[in-house]
């Protein structure tokens, strides 16, 4: 599954007139996945549900407090609020349910020399 901000860097870099193979070089992307997000047209798959969904923000919290260390979020899960996710499980949740992680998108100067806009910075 690829992140929403790889999505919007696709459909600039398109937009721009960057190829698909310079597209998928620069991304470390394979172009059949430049393809599917063209054709699709930056809409994301489809997330599934889990049941874990509910614990949301006290996951966001201990994400921050933890410093994004994962398996010390899982830990504080456990001692603190009884809560016992797997961690396969919780490194899914973070993936893909994590808008707050940051993105070092804007370190690289190759983006910045096409005048792409990073909303999430």
């Amino acid at each position: 599954m690829i992140k929403p901000a790889y999505r919007q860097i696709i459909l600039e870099m398109v937009n721009k007139g960057v190829s698909l193979r310079e597209i998928s070089r620069i991304l470390k992307i394979s172009r059949n996945t430049v393809r599917n997000v063209i054709k699709r047209g930056g809409a994301p798959e489809s997330v599934r549900k889990t049941k874990y969904i509910e614990r949301l923000p006290v996951i966001r919290e201990l994400f921050r407090e933890c410093r994004g260390n994962i398996v010390r979020v899982r830990e504080e899960l456990e001692s603190r609020h009884g809560i016992a996710i797997p961690y396969q499980t919780l490194t899914w949740i973070i993936r893909n349910h994590g808008g707050w992680l940051e993105a070092n998108w804007w370190e690289n100067k190759w983006f910045q020399s096409l005048g792409l806009m990073f909303p999430w910075i």
